[in-house]
């Protein structure tokens, strides 16, 4: 039996819930392997069904664009992530500042050092609530500017 996720948002998705317990609980039983049921609250970290769902995404803008994965995870981060850092986090606003500065006398530098910030800044190190603007922005810049249809799975439509 396949893992099944119900994000409860209303009283259809309880019966739902309830509906494949319904459904499954006898078979289980005579495999000998119980259902378990367990129900939790949205963490606070970046969650896994985030990243599932970024991830997704990733792999549908590469099909539908032809751009490589690592390609498309930099640019957003560029555009979107070091962004939500940078307002959020006043240590990381004063690195930014002080690389901006370097531009201005050593151009190349400026070049290699940013683009090494944006290589190591991860969306692990985001908050649900980080995660979930960036995914936001993610979605609506692919939709409006690359005209690609993303896809969110009825098991995450809660995650973003």
């Amino acid at each position: 039996m396949q893992k099944a996720v119900f994000p409860i948002q209303s009283h259809a998705d309880i019966t739902k819930a309830i509906n494949f317990m319904h459904t499954n609980y006898t078979q289980a039983i005579n495999e000998g392997k119980p259902l378990v049921v367990r129900i939790n609250q949205t963490p606070d970290e970046r969650s896994a069904a985030q990243n599932r769902l970024y991830w997704k995404w990733i792999g549908e803008i590469r099909r539908k664009t032809g751009q490589d994965e690592n390609s498309l995870h930099y640019e957003f981060k560029k555009k979107f992530l070091i962004y939500i850092y940078r307002r959020d986090d006043q240590q990381f606003a004063e690195m930014c500042h002080a690389i901006a500065k370097v531009k201005q006398t050593e151009p190349d530098e400026y070049k290699a050092i940013g683009e090494q910030v944006i290589r190591l800044c991860s969306t692990t190190k985001a908050t649900v609530k980080q995660m979930t603007e960036y995914l936001n922005y993610v979605h609506d810049f692919v939709v409006t500017q690359l005209h690609v249809h993303l896809t969110v799975p009825d098991d995450l439509k809660w995650c973003y």
